[in-house]
């Protein structure tokens, strides 16, 4: 004899048929939906802000983020006009790291942004 509640198995409510995590659900619906090379330059992008701000120092490198490049241009945010002005002064090193990953831009371009919000990651 099987025990069933509302047409459901005991086996659904001891977790033999558990949903996945709404992260993993969530994720995998994205994937699914075309948007697979968005998500993709999303994590490329993450990873290249955390590598290129590694070679800044660790004040600047909260205040500031890189929010997109290009082949030529590599576009910074920044907290602030004093914060823009250091990251500017560390240009070339910006570059010679970005050079590094395979990133070939021969610019920065730096924004101050109001909305900014200073990074706490400890990586940097």
């Amino acid at each position: 004899m099987m025990f069933s509640i509302a047409g459901q198995s005991l086996e659904f409510f001891m977790g033999a048929d558990k949903p996945a995590k709404p992260e993993q659900s969530a994720l995998t619906a994205l994937k699914s939906s075309g948007l697979e090379a968005l998500i993709a330059r999303a994590g490329d992008l993450a990873e290249a802000d955390r590598t290129l701000r590694r070679n800044l120092p660790p004040a600047l490198a909260r205040q500031c983020r890189l929010v997109s490049w290009d082949d030529n241009r590599l576009v910074f945010h920044a907290a602030g006009p004093v914060w823009k002005n250091k990251l500017r002064l560390h240009s070339q090193e910006v570059l010679a790291a970005a050079q590094l990953l395979g990133l070939h831009a021969r610019e920065i371009r730096i924004k101050v942004a109001l909305d900014f919000t200073p990074n706490t990651d400890p990586m940097t």
